[in-house]
């Protein structure tokens, strides 16, 4: 598919092509630009040697945080319940991540460091224990309280660690594996009135631990589906009732949780490892259940069966433009001059609604959503052909909202971003990158 000329030549989705090789006529590659291939390698060699020390130093400064942390639960711990263990893993977690993103790039773990330390730090913790006496049961504890949160891949190397060192236990017997956190009942959903917000939750046991009921605060405005809450409440009810607060009374009104009848839909909004490719900009809050929110997200789509034929999808970006075009030519009253490529305009605007490519919420819209994408538009486009693109937004929210039966109401809420207001609440200092991880109230 050939790039539109509009685009602004950038990596991504703007479709860079590299140029391929020369080959000389000793029949070795010749580098692009007609630089010597030897000196190329060098510069090659170099990089990777100088990211390998800086990984180095980042795995280095997770270690230290880590072996502190479980030092610190273990001698604090020792006669708290799992669950209090647990929970306080995460908040120090939360801790040590957030003030770890204060440091310079370079100097700055991320979660999969500390992640990978945990297990070694806890594991060392247990195996420094050399007598038959209770010693072993503080770091047993937080080795195994590790084991519960961490998601895949993390989470096997916690039980392979366990299993190691149950072998090697000699006249100590150590208990066997946790069996990890499960799903006790039945997982509820609701999506807020503009159908770009959704609360999941689900009731949780680990161990022997009383049932409680986990909140994913999901807000699916963005280039991804993003957590930007999430957290234990004792029961549904007040996990929604949190929830609803997060999204504002106007977004929120008259929702309930129900049963989730498209488990397609909630694999794509539920939270998954992302190694090192994570967007970034969390809070302590969020940093302390970063790593949780995904090994429970794990639970919950084993839970749920998937169907085998998956649902309608709704609308896709060549119908939406297809029927925006008519809609707006038999619409247009004031008799004003549409532009001349108007189906390129509309293919365009259509292809650039829905970037996470998340089907059931192509239609929606949201005041959120339009300020995010008037900032995709300009940062993605050249800035003429990006004017002419945002010219057609309030057209394109009206249709939107006769589309979905939006109440007018909630329509006129997105205008005003529309016409380049910005979003206070996904405006960051620099202004570079919008706050994708803010909990907006709409």
């Amino acid at each position: 598919m050939p790039v539109s000329r509009k685009r602004k030549k950038k990596p991504g989705k703007s479709g860079w092509s590299r140029k391929p090789a020369r080959v000389n006529q000793r029949g070795s590659a010749a580098v692009p630009g007609g630089q010597d291939p030897h000196t190329l390698a060098e510069a090659l060699h170099d990089l990777t040697a100088y990211r390998e020390q800086i990984d180095a130093g980042r795995r280095s400064r997770a270690a230290a945080a880590a072996t502190d942390l479980v030092a610190d639960l273990v001698a604090v711990m020792a006669n708290q319940p799992d669950a209090i263990v647990e929970d306080a893993l995460c908040l120090r977690m939360g801790t040590v991540l957030s003030e770890a993103e204060q440091a310079p790039l370079d100097d700055r773990p991320g979660p999969s460091h500390l992640a990978t330390a945990l297990v070694t730090a806890a594991a060392a913790a247990v195996e420094a224990i050399t007598n038959d006496a209770d010693a072993w049961r503080a770091p047993w504890r937080v080795l195994t309280a590790v084991a519960d949160i961490l998601p895949y891949p993390h989470s096997e190397a916690a039980a392979d660690a366990i299993t190691r060192l149950r072998d090697m236990s000699g006249r100590r017997v150590l208990p066997p594996a946790p069996p990890g956190p499960t799903v006790t009942g039945t997982v509820l959903w609701t999506r807020d009135r503009y159908g770009s917000r959704f609360a999941v939750t689900a009731p949780i046991t680990t161990a022997d631990q009383p049932e409680r009921w986990y909140l994913w605060d999901i807000d699916a405005c963005g280039h991804q589906a993003f957590t930007v809450h999430s957290g234990y409440y004792p029961t549904p009810e007040a996990a929604l009732t949190a929830w609803q607060a997060g999204v504002g009374p106007i977004a929120a009104a008259d929702t309930e949780l129900a049963p989730v009848d498209d488990p397609w839909l909630l694999a794509e909004l539920l939270p998954a490892e992302e190694g090192l490719l994570r967007s970034g900009g969390e809070n302590v809050e969020q940093f302390a259940e970063y790593h949780r929110s995904k090994r429970l997200a794990e639970a919950v789509k084993q839970t749920l069966r998937q169907q085998e034929t998956r649902p309608g999808r709704g609308m896709d970006a060549a119908t939406a433009a297809a029927e925006f075009t008519t809609w707006l030519q038999a619409h247009d009253t004031d008799q004003r001059e549409l532009p001349v490529d108007l189906d390129e305009l509309a293919t365009e605007l259509t292809d650039s609604w829905c970037i996470n490519n998340i089907d059931a919420v192509f239609s929606t819209c949201s005041p959120h959503r339009v300020a995010l994408f008037v900032r995709h538009v300009h940062g993605y486009y050249l800035d003429d052909f990006a004017k002419q693109l945002v010219a057609l937004l309030p057209d394109w929210i009206r249709w939107l909202a006769a589309h979905n039966t939006t109440p007018p109401e909630l329509a006129e809420r997105c205008l005003p971003y529309a016409e380049g207001q910005p979003h206070p609440q996904i405006t960051v200092d620099d202004n570079i990158e919008p706050a994708y991880l803010a909990r907006v109230i709409e």
